[in-house]
């Protein structure tokens, strides 16, 4: 009986070190539609460590002007941790749910470029949502949380990830463009990148 109870032990052990573990972050979101500042709204971000470098990030209930997006999730962002402070960098699809009209018209997807900075009970993300419906783009940028500016400098995913591109005129840009842009780093530091 004894062999039993420290089997089922052991494995309960185990799973429970093997089990990605969650944090939900609540802040203030700020909206960009097209550079223009919307009001602040409470919003809350949810992080699942998968185990294996990557985690799974959920923008919750996530709306802008009268449009109900619902959750945007995006999964297998790569982190990278240094000591108390990881770093989040993402380029590409995140999903979106079945329930929400909006979702529906965007094909339950868009793209998005993520960067977030988490570090104890803080978190930082921005996060780009360029949207297309109807043959019309809408620029969405989201700014989550204040920034950690101790957990940026020397932490990035990847090399130096970058946070922001603009044109020459200070137009933000969803990508780098034929000729001179200009690019904020997540550490702050600003470069030309002529492509």
């Amino acid at each position: 009986m004894k062999k039993l109870f420290m089997t089922i032990a052991i494995a309960a052990t185990a799973f429970m070190a093997t089990t990605a573990s969650a944090a939900s972050y609540t802040d203030q979101l700020t909206i960009y539609l097209d550079g223009q500042e919307q009001d602040p709204q409470e919003a809350t971000i949810n992080i699942t460590d998968n185990g294996d470098g990557t985690a799974n990030f959920s923008l919750a209930d996530f709306s802008f002007a009268i449009f109900e997006v619902g959750d945007v999730n995006v999964t297998n962002v790569k982190a990278v941790a240094d000591g108390s402070v990881t770093a989040y960098y993402y380029e590409g699809e995140a999903s979106l749910p079945d329930d929400k009209m909006v979702a529906n018209a965007l094909g339950h997807k868009v793209n998005v470029k993520l960067y977030a900075v988490v570090q104890g009970d803080k978190a930082y993300a921005e996060i780009s949502l360029p949207v297309e419906m109807g043959g019309e783009k809408l620029d969405v940028d989201v700014v989550f949380g204040k920034k950690i500016e101790s957990a940026i400098n020397g932490v990035s995913a990847g090399k130096t990830a970058p946070a922001s591109v603009f044109s020459t005129t200070g137009a933000r840009l969803n990508s780098l463009q034929h000729g001179i842009n200009i690019v904020r780093n997540a550490d702050g530091k600003t470069i030309k990148v002529l492509k």
